[in-house]
């Protein structure tokens, strides 16, 4: 009997953990997490599509003596005028590739120099070699309200100064001359003394930009009237690759249009012109050829010349590659040139910088394709 009671007990046992076995529950299905999508990898196209009218980045200022896009305004400041010497023993010059224009004009002995007109001069570097003052590139300066730099001058040029007509820091003398000039010494030894005054951008912006007795912002009513375009490329122009002008029998200057630049690179007494700051081509965008009247100064014993830098006159325009014949026009030394067409059309120049040859009538000019 002993024996079937404990059977009967495992019996039981066993049928209550094999119901207790039934009542598990069983977990409850987990879905499963869907992976991040992946946006497909473009293939790179080797060849992509130009935009044939890509967006033209608009400036909110421009330089008003090349017609460049600015982020700031530098519109009411007075540019720099600063006569360059150009004889042989003196090149080369320094700071000429940043001038915004470039003139060049005769000067006694059948010589030329060169005015720079700088906007702005803050990164130009060294500019030189100073040369010395005379009325006719005064008279220039005053249609740009430019401050004039040099280092000495004519008596007609220092008569002009004295009276008013500009405002000048002059090399040779006055209170910001050990400032705002220096000698190098390299040019005192293979040039000479005369020849080897400099200035510079950095000089120029911490000493004469805060100058108490120059005015440094332009004239009430100033206006420079002269519009750029992208592309000032003469409409009806004629095609000519080089130009050449020649200021006497001896002394020309010419320009060899790149059309991989865009640009006309300038040379004279045979050779490129260069920067010495870096021993680069000086290269330009606008080239304007003016004729006038140039005469020697009755009684002055150095052959000083007159040169008319107001009325009107002929000459030549060239950009992109191409010349058209203009006139210029300029009713007082207060006004800047205007530059017009033969139906009277003002001339749009292209956006960049401009080099002014001024010479005298029946001067030549050639052009030619190479």
């Amino acid at each position: 009997m002993k024996h079937i009671r404990i059977v009967a007990l495992l019996l039981v046992l066993v049928m209550v953990l094999g119901m207790l076995a039934g009542c598990k529950k069983e977990p409850a299905p987990v879905d499963p997490v869907d992976p991040a999508p992946v946006d497909p990898v473009d293939p790179v196209d080797p060849n992509p599509p130009v935009d044939p009218n890509p967006p033209v980045k608009v400036y909110p200022f421009y330089n008003p003596l090349t017609g460049e896009g600015l982020m700031t305004d530098i519109s009411a400041k007075r540019p720099y005028a600063i006569m360059l010497n150009n004889l042989t023993r003196a090149l080369p010059q320094y700071g000429v590739s940043k001038a915004d224009i470039i003139y060049e004009v005769l000067a006694e002995g059948g010589i030329t120099r060169m005015m720079a007109l700088y906007q702005d001069v803050s990164d130009v570097g060294n500019i030189g070699s100073i040369r010395s003052a005379r009325h006719y590139y005064i008279e220039l300066a005053q249609g740009h309200d430019a401050v004039y730099i040099h280092a000495g001058g004519s008596p007609m040029a220092y008569d002009m100064i004295a009276n008013g007509a500009i405002a000048s820091v002059d090399g040779t003398k006055g209170g910001l001359s050990n400032r705002v000039f220096f000698r190098d010494q390299n040019r005192i030894q293979t040039a000479g003394l005369e020849h080897s005054m400099f200035t510079s951008g950095e000089r120029l912006t911490e000493h004469v930009d805060t100058y108490a007795d120059i005015r440094h912002e332009h004239y009430d009513g100033y206006n420079y009237t002269q519009k750029f375009v992208e592309d000032g490329t003469p409409a009806n122009g004629t095609s000519a690759s080089m130009m050449q002008a020649f200021f006497t029998p001896s002394k020309k200057t010419g320009f060899q249009y790149d059309s991989a630049k865009g640009l006309y690179g300038v040379s004279e007494y045979g050779a490129p012109y260069v920067d010495g700051s870096d021993n680069g081509q000086v290269f330009v965008e606008n080239v304007l050829i003016l004729f006038t009247d140039v005469s020697l100064i009755p009684g002055d014993v150095a052959g000083r010349l007159n040169v008319r830098t107001t009325g009107s006159g002929s000459g030549y325009y060239a950009c992109g590659g191409k010349y058209v014949e203009i006139y210029w026009a300029r009713t007082s030394t207060s006004e800047n040139f205007q530059y017009l067409l033969k139906d009277g059309t003002p001339v749009s120049l292209g956006v960049g910088n401009s080099y002014v040859c001024i010479l005298g009538e029946g001067s030549e000019v050639t052009f030619a394709n190479e």
